[in-house]
C-alpha cells in the first residue's frame, strides 16, 4: 500500500480538474457539465489551452457518464482538433484518440474503436518527453479501452508505462489509476484462463488481483469520496471468491453491489453477481447460487458485446445446474453449447489481438507517411499549414463551392507592426507570438476552415459554406480578440492588433484571382488605418 503522505500534491490548477472529473464518475455528471461550461469559456477567454483541454476531458467524462456518447465522441474529437496544429507535442492528440476509442466502442462501432486506438498507441509511442500529467491520463485512456477490447497483453505492457509515470510524478492519482486498472485487468485475465481451463495460471491471477487493489494508496479524499473504492470492493470480492472463499465475503458484496449498480455500472454488476453466485456454490447454498448466476447471465445478454463475464456467467450457471440436478440430456445439451460459446469467444479474441498488432504496424506506416506529408505542407514554426496548403486545398474547394453552390470566402491576415516586436524584443520574441497567434486563430475556425502562415506576418484562411458577410463576422471577432489579449510572450501592456481582407468566390474564380481580391482588401483596410477588416465581395472587372 501506498503512502498519500509521499505524494506530491497535484499543481493548483490541476487538482480542481480532478475533483470536478471524479464527482462527474460518482453521479453528479449533470452538475458537474453545468460547471464546467463556464469554466472552460473562462480557460478560451484566458487563452489557457492545457486547462481548455483538460476541461474537455471532464466533459467527456461526463457525458460517458450519461451514456450521452455522441457528445462524448464530439468533445474527443475537439480535442484532437486543437491540438493538432500544435505538432511537436502530440499528447492531447494521442489522448483524444484515445477517449474516441472509448466512445466508439461502447456505440458498437468495433472497427473504428480499433483504429482511433491504434493511432493513440502509436502518438504515444512517440512520445519522448518529460512523462506528464496529461500522458498518464492517455495511456490510462489506452488501457481502458484495450481491456474492453481484451487486448490484454497490450494493457499490461501499457500500464507498466503508466505505473512509470506515476511515480515520476509521485502522484496518488495516477498510482491509483494503474492499481484499479492493473486489477481489472488481472481479474479480466484469470477469468478467461479459468474459461480455458488453465485453473493454476488463473488462480494466480486472481491473487494478482488481490495484490494490485491492495497497492493503492489510502487516505486520498477525492477519491475515497467517489464509487471507485465500492467498484473495486466487488471486484476484489469476485477474485476471492473464485479463490474459494464463501459467506465471509457475502456481507460486503451486498454492502458494495448496489452503489455499482445504481451508477449503471453494468459490467461490474455483472461480475458482482457472478461473485454472488460463486460465494454462495463455496458456501454450499445451490439455489441462491443459481439465482445470481441466472441474474449475472440476463445481464451478460444485455452488453453489447460478449464479455469474457458473460462467458463466465453462462460456465457458472450450467455447472450449477449439472450439480444441483445431475447429468441429463438437457443439461448435457446447455453444457455443449457453454462450452461452444466458450471456445468461439476464445478465438475470436486470439483474431483481435492479431488484427490490432496488424492495424498498429499499418498505423506505424501511415504515421511515417502522414508525417513526410505534413512536413511538406506545415509551417514548422507555427504548426499550421504552409503557402503549398493553400496552392493545393484552395482550387479544391473552388471547384467544390461551384458544384455545389455553396459560398465560400477567403481571408487574407497581416499582424500589425509586427517588424517593431522583432527590432525591440528579438525575434526570438517575435517567433513565440507567431506560434501563440496560431493558436488563437486555429480555436475560432471549425475543422473545415483551412488555415495557413502564407509567409513572415501573414496568414490565409479559407471559410467554406460562409458568404463574406458572414466570414466578416469571424474574422472581425477575432480581430476583436486579439486586440484584447495579453500575450505570455510580449511585456506587460504590449498589444498586438491584425488588419485582414476578405473575398467572396464568384463564378469561374481561380485560386489567384481570389487571393489577389482578398490581399486588394487587405491593402485598402491598411490604407485606412489598420486594426480593421474590409470585404471585397464581389469581383472586378479585370477579374472576369
Amino acid at each position: 500500500m501506498s503512502e498519500v503522505a509521499q505524494m506530491k500534491p497535484r499543481p493548483a490548477e490541476l487538482a480542481d480538474i480532478t475533483r470536478l472529473l471524479v464527482r462527474a464518475q460518482s453521479g453528479e455528471a449533470r452538475h458537474v457539465l453545468t460547471e464546467v461550461d463556464g469554466l472552460l469559456a473562462e480557460a478560451l477567454n484566458q487563452h489557457a489551452y492545457d486547462r481548455a483541454q483538460w476541461l474537455r476531458f471532464v466533459r467527456f467524462a461526463s457525458f460517458h457518464e450519461l451514456h450521452l456518447l455522441d457528445a462524448a465522441d464530439e468533445e474527443a474529437q475537439e480535442m484532437i482538433r486543437l491540438a493538432e496544429p500544435l505538432g511537436g507535442d502530440r499528447i492531447w492528440e494521442a489522448f483524444g484518440h484515445a477517449l474516441r476509442s472509448m466512445a466508439l466502442l461502447l456505440r458498437n462501432r468495433f472497427e473504428p474503436a480499433y483504429d482511433q486506438l491504434a493511432r493513440a498507441v502509436v502518438l504515444l509511442e512517440e512520445q519522448q518527453t518529460t512523462p506528464g500529467y496529461a500522458m498518464g491520463h492517455a495511456i490510462n485512456a489506452a488501457v481502458l479501452a484495450m481491456v474492453r477490447l481484451d487486448l490484454y497483453e497490450f494493457a499490461m505492457a501499457w500500464l507498466e508505462r503508466l505505473r512509470g509515470v506515476a511515480e515520476e510524478l509521485s502522484d496518488a492519482m495516477l498510482h491509483t489509476l494503474y492499481a484499479y486498472n492493473s486489477g481489472w485487468l488481472q481479474l479480466n485475465w484469470a477469468s478467461e484462463l479459468e474459461l480455458i481451463g488453465e485453473l493454476d495460471e488463473a488462480r494466480e491471477h486472481y491473487r494478482l488481483t488481490l495484490e494490485a487493489f491492495q497497492s493503492a494508496p489510502r487516505g486520498v479524499d477525492v477519491i475515497d469520496r467517489s464509487y471507485w473504492p465500492r467498484e473495486v470492493v466487488v471486484q476484489a470480492c469476485a477474485a476471492r471468491a473464485m479463490l474459494g472463499e464463501g459467506e465471509s465475503v457475502i456481507p460486503e458484496l451486498r454492502a458494495n453491489i448496489g452503489a455499482v449498480t445504481s451508477t449503471q455500472r453494468y459490467e461490474a454488476t455483472l461480475v458482482g453477481h457472478l461473485a454472488l453466485a460463486r460465494a454462495w456454490a463455496n458456501a454450499g447454498d445451490l439455489d441462491r447460487a443459481l439465482e445470481y448466476a441466472e441474474h449475472a447471465r440476463t445481464l451478460g445478454d444485455s452488453l453489447p458485446r460478449l464479455h469474457v463475464a458473460t462467458a463466465r456467467a453462462y460456465r457458472e450457471y450450467a455447472e450449477l445446474v449439472r450439480r444441483r440436478e445431475g447429468t441429463s440430456p438437457a443439461t448435457e445439451a446447455f453444457a455443449r453449447l457453454t462450452e461452444v460459446l466458450v471456445r468461439d469467444r476464445w478465438e475470436e479474441r486470439r483474431a483481435r489481438v492479431q488484427s490490432f498488432e496488424e492495424r498498429l504496424a499499418t498505423e506505424r506506416v501511415q504515421d511515417e507517411l502522414r508525417r513526410r506529408a505534413a512536413a511538406y505542407l506545415t509551417d514548422p514554426l507555427t504548426g499550421l499549414g504552409n503557402r503549398r496548403l493553400i496552392e493545393i486545398r484552395l482550387p479544391e474547394l473552388l471547384v467544390e463551392s461551384a458544384a455545389t453552390r455553396r459560398p465560400l470566402s477567403v481571408a487574407f491576415i497581416d499582424i500589425d507592426d509586427f517588424k517593431s516586436v522583432n527590432d525591440e524584443l528579438s525575434h526570438l520574441v517575435g517567433d513565440d507570438l507567431l506560434r501563440e497567434l496560431a493558436q488563437e486563430m486555429r480555436a475560432a475556425l471549425s475543422s473545415d476552415d483551412a488555415i495557413a502562415r502564407f509567409g513572415g506576418e501573414e496568414f490565409v484562411i479559407v471559410l467554406p459554406n460562409r458568404t463574406a458577410e458572414q466570414a466578416y463576422e469571424l474574422i472581425d471577432g477575432l480581430r476583436q480578440r486579439i486586440a484584447d489579449r495579453v500575450w505570455n510572450c510580449l511585456p506587460e501592456g504590449r498589444r498586438i492588433r491584425i488588419t485582414a481582407g476578405l473575398a467572396q468566390s464568384w463564378n469561374g474564380a481561380t485560386r489567384t484571382q481570389l487571393l489577389a481580391a482578398a490581399d486588394e482588401a487587405l491593402l485598402r483596410a491598411k490604407r485606412q488605418g489598420k486594426n480593421r477588416v474590409e470585404i471585397r465581395a464581389s469581383p472586378l472587372p479585370d477579374d472576369l
